[in-house]
């Protein structure tokens, strides 16, 4: 049986290694150049495959204690993903490469270990889609996040008596003395997709249940929204009470920072208020 298991787990890591050389294009060009494209800017995916794997060896003893018997069921889904690497390789197309590497991740431990050891892995393997760009994929999302943004601060800064006026995407002055246009980096869709990632983490070893982790990565989203929101409302603010050139300047490129800050404690506060809940 030890046996067995030895040469299951040599073919395994043959498997492996022969998959990292197939995807070396990947993993050397592809993938670093969409993280540090400007239209993407996706700076959180480098950090994705590295909690992967902390996930994996922090979790590596019930991983060996699953170790089970091959399964057929692996090698039928290695198939489609295999395809889908071979077209993201051949045609240069990323989200298909992420794809079919964490397909084949997922198959190949379910083919030579059984069912119970795919389904240990199978969230590092999952978390691995973070790494998708989906920026430009989604522009007719992009285009709605900044509507829905900019028609909320205008209705609050409204509400407060501020004197301000909407033309699409743009909040200005009625005096002309500042004109803020919220443009697709300023949609929220960025922050969404890192404050997702980092909710999907929080929540898979903070929260017992999936039920409880899907509702916690499902409350990422408005989060994110609504810090969008505050981030807009406050550079028209800064913009009227003291400079356009600062508002647009050195406080929009900061201020990201402190409004995700924001967002990530209102999510350990969802988070918080889900294990009360959960507890009453």
């Amino acid at each position: 049986m030890k046996k067995e298991l030895s040469i299951r787990t040599a073919l395994f890591a043959v498997s492996f290694l022969a998959m990292l050389y197939g995807y070396w294009l990947m993993l050397s060009n592809h993938a670093p150049a969409m993280f540090a494209s400007d239209i993407e800017d996706m700076s959180y995916a480098w950090y994705v495959p590295l909690f992967s794997l902390y996930v994996v060896w922090k979790e590596r003893r019930e991983i060996v204690a699953s170790l089970g018997e091959p399964s057929m069921a692996g090698f039928l889904l290695a198939l489609p993903s295999f395809a889908a690497g071979f077209l993201g390789i051949r045609g240069h197309q990323l989200r298909l490469e992420i794809i079919g590497f964490a397909g084949l991740v997922i198959s190949l431990t379910w083919l030579y270990f059984g069912a119970k050891t795919m389904r240990r892995i199978l969230f590092p393997a999952l978390f691995l889609l973070f790494c998708m760009p989906l920026a430009t994929f989604l522009d007719v999302v992009t285009v709605h996040l900044r509507i829905f943004s900019t028609g909320a601060a205008y209705a609050i800064l409204k509400g407060f008596g501020a004197d301000v006026v909407r033309q699409g995407t743009m909040l200005m002055s009625s005096t002309g003395s500042f004109a803020i246009d919220v443009a697709d980096p300023c949609s929220g869709l960025r922050s969404l997709f890192a404050l997702a990632a980092l909710t999907a983490g929080y929540a898979y070893f903070n929260q017992p249940t999936w039920l409880r982790r899907g509702l916690l990565f499902a409350l990422s989203v408005p989060i994110a929204v609504f810090g969008n929101v505050v981030r807009i409302l406050t550079i028209v603010l800064v913009a009227a009470c003291c400079s356009p050139d600062f508002a647009t300047g050195f406080y929009h490129d900061y201020s990201g920072y402190v409004v995700f800050m924001a967002a990530i404690m209102m999510m350990l506060g969802a988070s918080a208020a889900i294990s009360k809940g959960a507890e009453r």
